[in-house]
């Protein structure tokens, strides 16, 4: 059987700027191509062709890239993050995308790799892949799943395979493992409130992440200070841990 592979944009060494775990310093694996083309991607290479290379940091936090054909093997992931590991003590592996999980085969290598040689993985997926999230063998020491609005993904979304995923998360991996972030702009406080009802089906204790849209080029605005607090309240009528974290590395121009 032919070894996976998968399309890579970058491997390197960053500050984690959302959710539980921001302020961290971790190796950020990005693949390539997503399920979904939301309004607000900060992304946006994840969609069309695959890139031919892959940028790949030398010494951490130095920006010094050298260019790794793509598609990567799990050896070729794994040597990277140990060179950058051995240069800092990275609190973890951040697999990020796009959407990793779309790279199911290559993650069952590369998650027990990771923890054979003691680094802690970190799923960020946009929880529309609840059968891959089923079937990986082994499993991401933690979980940080975007509970999507509807009005911010073109073409829409349908909100069942995002609580199937939830729920799967849950069966699979300890409740403080996983956290969701709901990610809004102005004029989301009703799918908000559908988004925390849903989510506390499985629990109000789930920790819930609001995090407000990032103003860009031909992105949706921002949700306004007073809409803010009114969407933390909302959530909170729901759900016990409900806090409210921006994108901290674009305010400290971080990538």
């Amino acid at each position: 059987m032919t070894a996976p592979r998968a399309a890579i944009h970058e491997i390197f060494s960053g500050i984690q700027g959302e959710g539980l775990l921001v302020g961290i310093r971790q190796v950020f694996v990005r693949f390539h191509e997503c399920t979904l083309c939301c309004r607000y991607c900060d992304t946006s290479a994840s969609y069309g062709p695959p890139p031919p290379a892959c940028a790949v940091e030398q010494s951490a936090g130095c920006r010094d890239m050298q260019q790794l054909p793509n598609p990567l093997s799990t050896a070729d992931v794994l040597a990277a993050v140990r060179r950058l590991q051995r240069d800092y003590p990275h609190h973890s592996v951040s697999l990020t995308g796009g959407e990793p999980l779309l790279r199911r085969l290559l993650l069952d290598e590369l998650l027990p790799a990771l923890h054979a040689v003691g680094l802690p993985a970190y799923l960020e997926t946009n929880g529309q892949l609840p059968v891959e999230l089923a079937a990986l063998r082994e499993l991401p020491d933690y979980l940080a799943m975007d509970f999507k609005l509807p009005s911010l993904v073109e073409g829409g979304l349908a909100w069942e395979p995002q609580t199937t995923f939830l729920k799967t998360a849950l069966a699979r991996l300890p409740r403080e493992a996983v956290q969701v972030k709901i990610i809004f702009g102005a004029g989301c406080l009703e799918e908000i409130e559908s988004a925390a009802k849903l989510i506390s089906v499985h629990g109000r204790d789930i920790a819930c992440v609001l995090q407000p849209l990032t103003r860009r080029h031909n992105s949706p605005p921002p949700p306004s200070p007073r809409a803010t607090l009114e969407a933390q309240r909302i959530a909170a009528h729901y759900l016990d841990n409900v806090r409210v974290i921006p994108q901290t590395h674009v305010i400290i121009k971080q990538r």
